[in-house]
C-alpha cells in the first residue's frame, strides 16, 4: 500500500482557485474534504490550530443512534445516526467496534424506546464484517445485575437493560483518517492556518485571506465555493468581515469528560430530566462523562474550569452511589470543549437539537458561501454529502458519483479485523502482541511502516506504556501526519497522553525526538515542555 505525507501546503501555495475552501479542520470539514475531493473537486482546507483539536476530539467515543433523542421525537435524526454508525463500521472497521451498554432502573418508556431504538436499525448487521454484528437489547435479570453494577446499592438496582451502539477508539484518528483519504484524492490541507478574513467583492465571497501562524505570512486563497465548517467558532469567523457579521449566539453546550481508575467492567449509562453520563471502560480505565452546561462567554477563552470538575464530581457522586466517593484525586485527566447547536439561543442546552445545521448565505445575498454548523460526529459523513449537493449547484462542474459510503477509508480496508490482528501476532513474534493489536486499530494498514522504523532503529520500538504504543509512532507522526507540537503528538496522533500524564521519562523522549525531527531550538522545546505540563494538570 502507499503511505501518504501530509504537507502543509499553504507553505508553498501558488495563485490557484480552488473549487472548495474549506475552513475549520474538525470532522465537518474534513469529511466535506474527503466527499468533494472524492468526487473530483479541487479541495483546500484550513485549520487555524491542529485537525480535529477541539468539539471534534471532545466526545465520549460512542458512534450512537442518539437514543436519548427519541424522547424528543427527533426519528429522522436517530435513523440517519443509526445508519450511519453501520456505515462507519463498513468503511473504517479498525476504528469502529459493538459496544454493550447497560441502562439501571429503567420502566416500560425505556423498553418501549429500546424497542424502537432496534426497530429503526433494521439492517444494522448488513455489515462486511461478522465482528460488527450488533445483537438486539436484552432484559437482565437479577443474577446478571448484581456484581456487574458500579454501585454500592446493587439491591436498590430493581432492572436493567443491555443494548448496543459502536465505539470509536480514537476519534482523533477517524478524524485525520478523513483527512488522509481526501489527500489520497488530492485534497490540498494545512493546519496551523487562521482565516483572518473572508475575501468578498460585489457580495461574492472569493475566497479568504489567511495565516500561517508557523511563519507569519499572509496568503490569500481563491475558491469558487467557501465552507465555513467551524463549529462553534461559526459566529467568530463570520464576523471577521462586515458583509456577514451579525450577533454572536448567546449559549454554547460545555462538555467535559473525566478520566479516572476503571470502576466497571460495562459502561452504565445514567439519565435524569436534565442530564445524562456513563462510566465507560476504556482502556483499562474508565470515562466518565459528558456534562452538559450552559457556557454563554466567548469561544476562544473557554477552558475547562475547576468549577466545572467539581460540579461533575458532586453530580456523579449524588447519582451514582459509588462504593467510595470520586473525588479530584481519583481525576487523571480532564478533557472537554463546546458543541456546535443548531439551536444556540436556549438556556437548556441538553434538550437542544443535535441535527446538523446548513445555511446558503446567498439567502442573504451573500454567494459563494455555505455554513455547516451543528451536528453529531456520527453523522458527519452523510452530513457532508448533503452539503456536496449543494455546492454542486454553484461550482459548473459535473461530479463523480459519492462513494464515501462504501469504499474503505484510507488504509482502513480489512475485511475481518480480528482474524487480521491473529494473524499478524502469529507472524510477527518479534513484536509485543499488544503493540501488533494497538497499531492495528489506530493505524490500519499504516501499521508496518511504524514497524519499519522500530525495526531500522531498535529504540523506536520500546513501549511507552502498557497499551503497547512505541516511540516510532512520534517520528512516523512528525514525517507522515503534519504533527507540529507535543500537543499534537500526545493528543491527537498518539494515544500517549489520553489518559493523563504518561510519566516524565516518556514526555522527554518524545521530546527528544520532537526536537530532533523538528528542529526545535532549546528555546523552543522548553516552551514545548512547558505547554504539555500546563494540557496535562487538572484545573
Amino acid at each position: 500500500m502507499s503511505i501518504i505525507t501530509l504537507s502543509r501546503f499553504i507553505e508553498h501555495h501558488k495563485d490557484e482557485e480552488f473549487d472548495c475552501l474549506i475552513i475549520g479542520g474538525g470532522i465537518t470539514g474534513a469529511a466535506l474534504a474527503y466527499e468533494a475531493s472524492s468526487r473530483g473537486y479541487s479541495v483546500a482546507l484550513v485549520e487555524k490550530d491542529d485537525f480535529g483539536g477541539a468539539t471534534s476530539a471532545a466526545t465520549g467515543k460512542l458512534i450512537h443512534g442518539g437514543l436519548r433523542y427519541l424522547k424528543q421525537f427527533e426519528i429522522g435524526l436517530v435513523r440517519e445516526s443509526l445508519r450511519e454508525r453501520r456505515i462507519l463500521s463498513n468503511i473504517a472497521p479498525n476504528f469502529i467496534y459493538p459496544y454493550p451498554i447497560i441502562l439501571p432502573n429503567t420502566g416500560w418508556i425505556e423498553k418501549i424506546g429500546l424497542f424502537v431504538y432496534d426497530l429503526l436499525s433494521f439492517d444494522r448487521n448488513f455489515v462486511r464484517d461478522k465482528s460488527k454484528r450488533i445483537p438486539g437489547f436484552k432484559i437482565l435479570s437479577q443474577k446478571e445485575i448484581k456484581g456487574s453494577i458500579p454501585s454500592s446499592e446493587e439491591k436498590k438496582i430493581r432492572n436493567a437493560i443491555l443494548y448496543y451502539d459502536c465505539l470509536s477508539i480514537s476519534p482523533e484518528r477517524l478524524t485525520l483518517t478523513f483527512i488522509k483519504s481526501a489527500a489520497v484524492y488530492g485534497a490540498k490541507v494545512s493546519n496551523y492556518t487562521e482565516v483572518k478574513n473572508l475575501t468578498i467583492q460585489e457580495n461574492r465571497v472569493l475566497g479568504a485571506e489567511v495565516l500561517d501562524k508557523l511563519t507569519g505570512k499572509i496568503v490569500k486563497l481563491r475558491a469558487k465555493v467557501t465552507i465555513n465548517a467551524t463549529g462553534a467558532w461559526t459566529q467568530k469567523l463570520l464576523n471577521t468581515s462586515k458583509e456577514t457579521e451579525g450577533p454572536t449566539p448567546k449559549t454554547r453546550s460545555e462538555g467535559i469528560y473525566l478520566i479516572t481508575r476503571k470502576l466497571s467492567d460495562q459502561m452504565f449509562l445514567y439519565v435524569g430530566g436534565k442530564s445524562h453520563f456513563s462510566f465507560a471502560p476504556w482502556r483499562n480505565h474508565s470515562l466518565i462523562g459528558p456534562t452538559d452546561t450552559p457556557y454563554q462567554g466567548d469561544v476562544s477563552e473557554w477552558k475547562i474550569s475547576a468549577e466545572s470538575v467539581e460540579n461533575f464530581l458532586s453530580a456523579i457522586n449524588s447519582t451514582a452511589n459509588l462504593k467510595e466517593n470520586l473525588t479530584k484525586k481519583d481525576v487523571l485527566f480532564v478533557y472537554g470543549g463546546l458543541r456546535p447547536l443548531a439551536e444556540t439561543n436556549l438556556e437548556d442546552t441538553y434538550t437542544a437539537s443535535r441535527r446538523s445545521e446548513f445555511h446558503d448565505h446567498e439567502e442573504d445575498n451573500i454567494k459563494g458561501l455555505i455554513t455547516a454548523a451543528g451536528g453529531k460526529y456520527t453523522t458527519s459523513r452523510e452530513f457532508a454529502r448533503n452539503i456536496f449537493e449543494n455546492i454542486i449547484k454553484k461550482v459548473n462542474k459535473h461530479p463523480k458519483p459519492s462513494i464515501s459510503h462504501k469504499k474503505y477509508l484510507y488504509a482502513c480496508d480489512i475485511p475481518n479485523i480480528e482474524e487480521f490482528i491473529s494473524r499478524k501476532k502469529r507472524s510477527r513474534s518479534d513484536i509485543g502482541e499488544n503493540t501488533i493489536d494497538y497499531l492495528i486499530r489506530h493505524y490500519g494498514l499504516e501499521y508496518e511502516t511504524i514497524l519499519d522504523l522500530a525495526y531500522n532503529s531498535p529504540e523506536l520500538g520500546i513501549q511507552a506504556n502498557d497499551d503497547g504504543e512505541i516511540f516510532a509512532q512520534v517520528v512516523f507522526a512528525i514525517r507522515n501526519e503534519m504533527a507540529l507540537t507535543l500537543k499534537d503528538i500526545f493528543f491527537r496522533r498518539t494515544g500517549m497522553g489520553a489518559l493523563g500524564h504518561p510519566g516524565c521519562k516518556v514526555i522527554d523522549q518524545v521530546a527528544k525526538l520532537a526536537a530532533s525531527e523538528l528542529g526545535w531550538t532549546k528555546d523552543k522545546l522548553s516552551e514545548e515542555l512547558a505547554s504539555i505540563e500546563e494540557a496535562f494538570k487538572i484545573p
